[in-house]
């Protein structure tokens, strides 16, 4: 029997409201670990990958994006006590990364020039958090709304984001559907853009945090480049 799983954020709603416009009483989710959601897209044990997944050009080359639903960055997440103010002070600290994510490529880079002592390689989102929160790890980078929005819901974390910090791994976020299932592709673009022009996609991301440069709200500059 297949575990139920909350199915819940900004991602979550987006298609959700997607789904609701086209006449898709329930989205169904199911738990795939990150780096190999695009594997399971290509079987066909999904139908769609809606998990903040940045469009890379490697991506592009293995499935179809939707348009752009929205850009975001990275954050470094420490303790709230901890003595790492500003990423100069993550020197001689062992931080955490998750697998297949785009971050962890930036957290290894930064241990290769010696700007981390470490980096510790973890499954999910919630296990990276956890090792920060129980001290397993100093930091971790990760998707910056998901933290915020994890720290903002879960008064047990005892966690902050590192400020001042600059990003240096944004992205846009879209879906990935099977190049063969255009049909798809096309009705998900056609709803996301109404959903851009009525408003309704802004007022989602709002609910969630995003600040005004995380949103891209002109159907051009949503535009992706599929490749096959």
């Amino acid at each position: 029997m297949q575990r139920q799983i909350n199915f819940r954020g900004v991602d979550a709603e987006i298609i959700q409201e997607i789904a609701k416009r086209l006449g898709i009483a329930k989205v169904e989710m199911k738990h795939v670990p990150f780096e190999n959601l695009l594997v399971e897209l290509d079987k066909g044990s999904i139908d769609m990958v809606t998990d903040a997944m940045y469009i890379k050009p490697e991506r592009l080359q293995k499935a179809a994006f939707t348009n752009v639903w929205y850009t975001e960055a990275e954050a470094v997440v420490v303790k709230k006590d901890s003595d790492i103010k500003s990423k100069d002070d993550l020197k001689d600290k062992v931080i955490g990364g998750q697998k297949g994510v785009a971050f962890l490529d930036l957290a290894q880079k930064w241990k290769n020039e010696g700007l981390v002592k470490d980096v510790k390689i973890f499954n999910s989102q919630s296990e990276l958090m956890m090792a920060v929160n129980t001290g397993k790890i100093d930091a971790c980078i990760t998707d910056g709304i998901v933290a915020a929005y994890t720290i903002k819901q879960n008064s047990e974390l005892n966690l902050r984001i590192l400020t001042p910090y600059t990003p240096e791994s944004s992205g846009k976020i879209g879906a990935a559907i099977r190049f063969g299932d255009k049909d798809l592709l096309n009705a998900v673009n056609n709803e996301l853009e109404k959903m851009r022009s009525d408003g309704t996609l802004k007022k989602i991301l709002e609910k969630y945090g995003l600040p005004d440069d995380y949103m891209v709200l002109s159907a051009e500059a949503a535009k992706t480049n599929n490749v096959k």
